[in-house]
């Protein structure tokens, strides 16, 4: 009986992906665990290995979108036929299966050879063409040292050794000034619309006095730094954050059909900003976890992210999710929350202002201040638990001793 090659569900909410890339062609033979295919969702991308040996028959090709579990090809054993149902029938909304070739005359979708000419498709790995890109190198140019020449990091690395050999080629435009509205970006769109459709959003915003943190900040730096863990104030929100939850687990909660579910983790997700739109990696349990681990984990998921390397369960599992714009100066926004999700925090920047103190308040003390937004879906949460947590997340990052406990 042939072996279905499906588009494999990759986390909780994927429900689609478009091939981007075959490694092998039509008719060829293959072994168990030869890498087949790419795909790519609104989120990352992934590859597709034979879960058996015969001849592969491809039926979805490059740039086809699949539902789930959707069929992408067949691999046949000596003597086995394409299934009936594999010809003509749907593959995606829109596209059609070819018709099953005769033995004389095998058709072909070829997944394309490289070295490409400049500006085609190149058979690489994702972090080999971020790694490419971040560093201008033509991928046509590269000898691939992968599977069926494909590409990899240490192809890239070499290319980038050798000297300016291949400056990478201009990309083709759509038009002047025009971005393609799909993908990622148009997924983040979509969920951001809906999320603002659906829910009754409020945002609370709030001044942190972030003084004696940015003293204690810069008191672990100098051992951190040692051992190669570098602390920013995003660690030190996140575990302030995932403390104040478990203080008060009336906001770590998700709208369920018609039931309110408080969730039985604390799982924190931290959203990165990449060229084609926003994805949030999550830390689970991060209640449990120090200040020092937090810290670590963040970078580790952030370099992830911008290399194309999250896995599923990176990205699924999330409770709450924060976001911070101060690194671009931004003191206070209104952040939307993530579905389903109840709330969403947002930190600005972490800046000195000038504070009145004294009996009579008429000195001026110099203090680090940061704003604080918190949103909510007003729909299962109000304003006073939405106000009770800020007060709580304020106090933590106010004596920030406590971020070291537990």
């Amino acid at each position: 009986m042939a072996t279905t090659v499906v588009l494999p569900k990759q986390g909780m909410t994927m429900t689609e992906g478009t091939i981007t890339e075959w490694f092998v062609n039509d008719g060829d033979a293959v072994d168990a665990g030869t890498l087949l295919y790419a795909f790519e969702t609104e989120k990352v991308n992934y590859e597709v290995q034979a879960e058996a040996a015969g001849t592969i028959r491809i039926i979805a090709p490059v740039e086809t979108t699949l539902d789930a579990g959707g069929t992408a090809a067949y691999i046949l054993a000596a003597g086995e036929e394409l299934p009936a149902e594999a010809a003509g029938a749907p593959t995606s909304a829109g596209a059609s299966a070819p018709e099953p070739a005769s033995a004389s005359a095998p058709a072909k979708v070829a997944a394309p050879t490289a070295p490409a000419p400049a500006g085609g498709r190149v058979k690489a790995s994702p972090a080999a063409k971020k790694l490419a890109a971040d560093n201008h190198i033509d991928l046509a140019a590269v000898p691939g040292s992968g599977p069926g020449a494909r590409v990899i990091v240490d192809d890239v690395q070499k290319a980038i050794d050798a000297g300016p050999v291949a400056a990478a080629a201009t990309p083709p435009q759509l038009l002047e000034g025009a971005i393609p509205y799909k993908g990622m970006r148009r997924t983040v769109g979509q969920r951001m619309h809906e999320s603002l459709q659906s829910m009754a959003q409020l945002t609370l915003t709030m001044d942190v006095d972030m003084t004696r943190a940015a003293a204690l900040r810069a008191d672990l730096r100098e051992s951190w730094d040692k051992d190669g863990v570098r602390l920013t104030y995003t660690p030190m929100a996140l575990r302030a954050a995932a403390l104040a939850l478990r203080d008060l687990p009336r906001v770590n909660v998700a709208l369920d059909g018609d039931i309110v579910r408080v969730q039985p983790e604390i799982n924190v997700g931290i959203a990165v900003a990449l060229d084609e739109g926003l994805i949030v990696p999550v830390i689970r349990n991060t209640d449990a976890k120090s200040l020092r681990q937090i810290a670590i984990e963040t970078a580790e998921l952030s370099v992830k992210a911008r290399d194309g390397g999250l896995t599923p369960d990176d990205l699924t599992g999330g409770t709450f999710t924060l976001t911070a714009l101060g690194m671009f100066g931004i003191d206070s926004f209104t952040p939307i929350v993530n579905p389903p999700q109840a709330a969403i925090l947002g930190i600005g920047q972490v800046a000195d202002r000038p504070v009145f103190v004294g009996e009579q308040g008429t000195q001026i003390e110099r203090r680090v201040f940061m704003t604080a937004s918190l949103t909510i879906d007003h729909r299962i949460l109000d304003g006073a638990p939405g106000a009770q947590y800020m007060q709580i997340f304020r106090r933590y990052l106010e004596q920030p001793a406590l971020l070291l406990d537990g």
